[in-house]
């Protein structure tokens, strides 16, 4: 019996050992037939692009990089490359590609530019292996547009040493798309932006109002790099101001300025006397800024001359004005209103004057761009309505809209970027209005640590969905937190950094569905499980609906456990809740085909086709569709 048994024994274990066997030839069998790669072994990374933005049929350069992690050679995939107009594939090409053991290899691709203008595209690459698997694949968003003002991305620099590494800079906003660039504080004075011995053959350099070393050849290198990568360059000042020395002679006698000035009114609790600012500490005394009046026609002359200079001598492309915002009634030297309005009534607050002075402005610079910050929103119907050519406001949270809300929450962000592109369509150069770009100050208190992405994105979602942008990013690779551009010392996170990377490769390639003609609507929505809102309240998913001529779109906006102001004053805002896997009806009476999300935190920002069942209640004709999931902010775009 125990002889038969350890046979038995024997013969179980000889059948198991070649049960194994064939496993094993069988697994290797099936890896060389495809799918020889495991997550992780191969990657691609797209590094950028080479220029910000591309006229319609110009030549796009994609730089990536291919990593092989394996300690093998691999030579049986391909890259293939897909261009995207929303969900559609409007171009595709792939190569094969051989990787020594762990090489990294840098690869690049080209693609010439559609004719159509003024398109946002998502390019995709990826590793394909020999049964069509897909491997890999990373994502970047292209902008094929003439003209910078249609889809303006506003970045800033502000240092302008010796030793600044231009190239290397421009490079990384470019990463970005950045499109146009504030220079700020890069002037002389606010009344002289340029020193009189400063030519285009000897830029020179001077000093700030601060002290600060302005290297003249610095800023020419700045526009100059800026330039070839199709970013326009603005040259940052105030549109109404003068320091010490404008003012006041050597012996302290007062200038002819001194007659331009404006004066707080009798009538004007806010102050009295000369309107006025202290900057700060200036070894060359001009540490004061005084106002002149927007609508004096000599102010207007001299200004005008002195920009039109400092834009031609350097290579600037335009001017961005900036002011400081309301502060009531003013009146000039002699205690009159500070002129006529266009309608023959008497001006006595800076922000009404703002229109005559920007076409004024606009007319005189001949051919250059102009665009205009009115602090705080004040006086901004003004600006919707002139000709500048790109809309941009600085907001705080205790300025009142002219329906006298507070700009303290996303809704009211929401709120004025729709007003501007509505007011501004007789203005714009396609009647579709103009995309008004937010500066808006995150984590304005925080003092160390790094910004809070939450905060930061939360904002930037509210804003893009309602067809704006931000200016935020700049000098490099750095972010905005404070007003005053040098002493921005709060750095991105290495998340965050790679999610505003992400935003901007979404917001560029949807730009079509995001600003361009969309206006809001008033559809309904329910979602399974969770608190909705229409107007972005605290702890509820935002469910905002807007429209074009093709699409209906829902965005949603996750606020779920967190709170809706913008500012984060100190970084505490908590990330909102996430959520997957929930349903939505959407209500419409339009007849709906086809239904697609996409996210800049979702599959790298490519369009994702949602089954949905079409249905009717009590509530109207809906469709109903379920979220994969939502981080931050989802756009469902429906044909």
């Amino acid at each position: 019996m125990e002889r038969k048994s350890s046979k038995r024994k024997w013969i179980i274990a000889g059948i198991c050992i070649t049960l194994i066997i064939f496993a094993v030839v069988l697994g290797l069998c099936v890896n060389d037939m495809g799918g020889r790669y495991e997550v992780g072994q191969l990657e691609i990374a797209i590094d950028g692009t080479d220029k910000a933005r591309y006229v319609p049929g110009e030549e796009t350069v994609i730089t990536a990089t291919v990593r092989n992690f394996t300690q093998k050679k691999v030579d049986d995939i391909r890259i293939e490359m897909k261009v995207y107009h929303l969900n559609q594939v409007v171009y595709s090409d792939q190569q094969n590609l051989v990787l020594e053991t762990e090489e990294n290899k840098n690869i690049f691709l080209n693609w010439c530019s559609p004719a159509t203008d003024y398109q946002g595209y998502l390019i995709c690459l990826q590793l394909i292996d020999n049964k069509g698997n897909s491997i890999a694949q990373d994502t970047i968003g292209v902008d094929v547009s003439s003209e910078w003002v249609k889809f303006p991305r506003y970045g800033y620099l502000c240092d302008y040493e010796n030793e600044e590494n231009t190239e290397e800079k421009i490079a990384q906003m470019n990463r970005y798309h950045i499109n146009a660039i504030e220079y700020y504080d890069w002037h002389a004075l606010h009344h002289e932006p340029i020193p009189t011995e400063v030519t285009k053959q000897s830029p020179g350099v001077w000093e700030d109002w601060a002290g600060r070393e302005i290297y003249g050849e610095t800023v020419k290198n700045y526009i100059q790099n800026a330039q070839d990568r199709n970013m326009v360059n603005m040259a940052y000042n105030m549109i109404y101001a003068g320091t010490d020395s404008f003012v006041k002679d050597a012996d302290g006698n007062p200038t002819q300025a001194a007659d331009w000035q404006i004066y707080f009114a009798p009538d004007n609790e806010r102050g009295e006397g000369m309107f006025m600012f202290q900057m700060g500490f200036s070894p060359s005394g001009n540490g004061n800024l005084f106002f002149m009046n927007p609508l004096n026609p000599d102010w207007q002359d001299y200004i005008f001359a002195q920009e039109k200079h400092a834009l031609e001598v350097l290579g600037f492309d335009g001017w961005h004005g900036d002011t400081v915002g309301d502060w009531g009634k003013m009146v000039d030297v002699s205690g009159n209103a500070l002129g006529m309005g266009e309608q023959g009534e008497s001006v006595y607050e800076v922000k009404d004057t703002y229109r005559q002075f920007l076409n004024a402005a606009k007319e005189a610079l001949e051919g250059y761009y102009l665009s205009f910050n009115p602090v705080g929103a004040q006086g901004i119907e003004q600006v919707n309505t002139s000709n500048s050519d790109v809309l941009y406001t600085e907001f705080w949270p205790w300025d009142q809209d002219r329906d006298g809300a507070l700009y303290d929450t996303y809704q009211a962000l929401v709120t004025e970027v729709e007003r501007t592109m509505e007011e501004s369509k007789p203005y714009s150069i396609d009647e579709k209005g103009k995309s008004l770009v937010v500066k808006a100050y995150i984590n304005y208190y925080k003092t160390t640590g790094t910004m809070n992405a939450p905060g930061v994105l939360l904002c930037d979602a509210a804003v893009y969905a309602a067809g704006g942008s931000r200016l935020e990013l700049g000098n490099g690779s750095n972010m905005l937190h404070v007003e005053y551009y040098p002493d921005d010392d709060i750095p991105m996170g290495d998340e965050l950094q790679e999610a505003m990377v992400r935003m901007a490769d979404f917001t560029v390639a949807y730009e079509n569905l995001l600003r361009d003609g969309q206006f809001t609507t008033e559809n309904r929505v329910e979602i399974a499980d969770h608190q909705v809102s229409r107007d972005g309240q605290s702890d509820t998913i935002w469910a905002y609906t807007r429209a074009d001529g093709e699409h209906e779109i829902l965005h949603l906006i996750n606020l779920l456990g967190t709170e809706n102001e913008w500012r984060d004053e100190r970084g505490k805002k908590e990330a909102p809740t996430y959520a997957e896997g929930f349903n939505v009806k959407y209500y419409t009476e339009k007849e709906i085909s086809q239904v697609y999300m996409a996210s800049f935190s979702f599959e790298d920002g490519m369009s994702k086709e949602l089954s949905f069942e079409k249905g009717e209640d009590a509530n109207g004709k809906y469709i109903e569709y379920t979220i994969p999931s939502l981080e931050y902010w989802d756009m469902i775009y429906m044909k």
